[in-house]
């Protein structure tokens, strides 16, 4: 039998809750690696709270599918079509991107902002804003490696995280560029 729509629910639910999870243990490991212990516990327990819950839904699905014969859970049925296995989000500003002038008479702009954003890191040098220790979600802003399951952007075997809005890399952007002592221009456009 097809999912009926209660255990796509359950499904649905216990998806959103695996992503929390994730995305509170990698902050956590954040924590630990920066030595901020009481920040790296106060995600463990909240780690902890989240790991019970899942643990509560799992045994309502179990309850769900053990507990009910299958033609009663046939009655509530519903058409795949009309339950999808995905939630909707508020709607999405226009999409813009970015434009980069700096001092030289360089400009940079691109399909999408992450793009424009990681060619003027590698403009600034991506070991000069290494040094400068920048996180995007507890997370540095630009490594050698892939760090967890935030969106980053591969640029010359380096990667920049690049999950933010247009304005936080904007923002970012002219921070590193006032900490580098480079002189630039950051617009955003639509696209």
């Amino acid at each position: 039998m097809k999912n009926d729509s209660v255990t796509t629910a359950f499904e649905i639910i216990l998806e959103e809750i695996d992503s929390v999870v994730t995305e509170v243990n990698l902050q956590g490991a954040a924590f630990l690696t920066n030595n901020e212990y009481p920040k790296a516990k106060a995600s463990m327990e909240v780690g902890t709270k989240l790991n019970a819950f899942h643990q509560k839904l799992e045994l309502l699905k179990k309850e769900w599918l053990s507990g009910l014969d299958e033609t009663t859970r046939r009655q509530v049925n519903v058409e795949t079509s009309a339950a999808t296995k995905t939630i909707v989000s508020g709607s999405k500003a226009p999409k813009t991107v970015l434009v980069v002038k700096f001092d030289d008479g360089t400009v940079l702009s691109g399909g999408n902002a992450a793009e424009t954003f990681s060619k003027a890191l590698k403009k600034f040098g991506f070991q000069r804003v290494i040094e400068l220790d920048e996180k995007v979600n507890y997370l540095s802003l630009v490594s050698k490696q892939r760090l967890g399951k935030y969106h980053q952007t591969e640029i010359d075997g380096y990667h920049v995280s690049t999950h933010s809005s247009t304005d936080d890399k904007r923002d970012k952007l002219l921070k590193i560029a006032a900490a580098l002592r480079e002189i630039i221009t950051v617009d955003i456009v639509p696209a």
